[in-house]
């Protein structure tokens, strides 16, 4: 990956790592994120107006993309929300962060893609995906024996192939858009449009759900006082944190090494559930944290 790819996945994973710790310690649901996301679309309308307009011209094939990103977004956000109310900030955060990175390795070379991927980068995957089997251990004991998944395992499951939904809708809208309107705006504010337009898509999704039953009204109902300050902080960091991935696309050679190397992410993550959220620390988890981090250097190197 070019430098500027870096240093911009860098600043969003420690982004990242604390809207989910401010997320975490609200106990969030549907409603949570929803009010997040919307005040996130009023952060960034003042500086994606100028480029609405720019809408119009989008390729009519794209739309499809869209919605199917905006329908993987609203599943992960769901998902991770019930996620948070089962398990550990330290174990839930690294697999939806981790396990994406296998999923979208796979489908990349489902489509054909899999030349722009090297051997170390197939590797840092497989100890990536490794270390998520460690995670929700507590004792080494339990590795031999068949275990149901947890709850929180089977929906870190389904947040982690909702993003994996999106990072690969998002990987081919934004190249199409440099396409189309990449001569008339910078790569920064096609970025910009784009997350503005799946958010205000995937929000036409959660808002629903969310008003539809009584259990969601009345989460919705109990968004005050520092809940909703903290729901308006996760809003900024998400806009914030997914912006900065965007643009970071753009100088990639494949969406694979940018899921990858934000997973930079998850020792952050884990070490602030540790520290702020006093979760026990269990060795297997260490183990699973230290080959996700194996697998992050093999896929930085590649």
């Amino acid at each position: 990956m070019e430098l500027t790819a870096i240093v911009l996945i860098l600043i969003s994973a420690v982004t990242h790592a604390g809207w989910n710790l401010a997320g975490k310690k609200q106990i969030p649901d549907l409603a949570f994120f929803a009010v997040a996301l919307l005040f996130g679309v009023v952060v960034l309308l003042p500086v994606v107006l100028p480029q609405i307009h720019l809408l119009s011209r989008l390729p009519s094939d794209i739309w499809p993309m869209l919605i199917l990103g905006a329908l993987a977004q609203a599943i992960y956000h769901g998902a991770l929300a019930d996620a948070y109310k089962q398990g550990d900030l330290s174990m839930v955060y690294p697999m939806v962060r981790a396990l994406p990175l296998v999923f979208t390795a796979l489908a990349s070379v489902a489509l054909g893609r899999g030349s722009a991927l090297s051997f170390a980068c197939l590797w840092g995957c497989f100890f990536i995906a490794a270390g998520c089997l460690f995670l929700p251990l507590k004792t080494f004991d339990r590795l031999r024996c068949p275990c149901r998944p947890t709850a929180a395992v089977f929906l870190a499951l389904v947040a982690a192939l909702g993003t994996t939904g999106y990072s690969l809708t998002d990987d081919v809208c934004i190249r199409a858009l440099n396409q189309s309107l990449g001569q008339t705006t910078s790569r920064f504010s096609i970025s910009l449009l784009y997350l503005f337009t799946q958010t205000v898509l995937a929000l036409g999704l959660m808002v629903p759900a969310t008003l539809a039953t009584p259990s969601g009204r009345s989460d919705l109902a109990r968004l005050r006082g520092r809940r909703l300050r903290m729901a308006l902080v996760t809003g900024v960091g998400i806009v914030g944190t997914y912006s900065l991935v965007l643009t970071a696309m753009n100088f990639a050679a494949d969406v694979t090494y940018v899921v990858a190397f934000r997973q930079l992410s998850i020792p952050f993550g884990a070490l602030l559930g540790f520290i702020f959220l006093r979760e026990e620390i269990h060795p297997p988890r260490l183990l699973g944290l230290a080959a996700v981090c194996l697998g992050l250097v093999l896929v930085a190197l590649g």
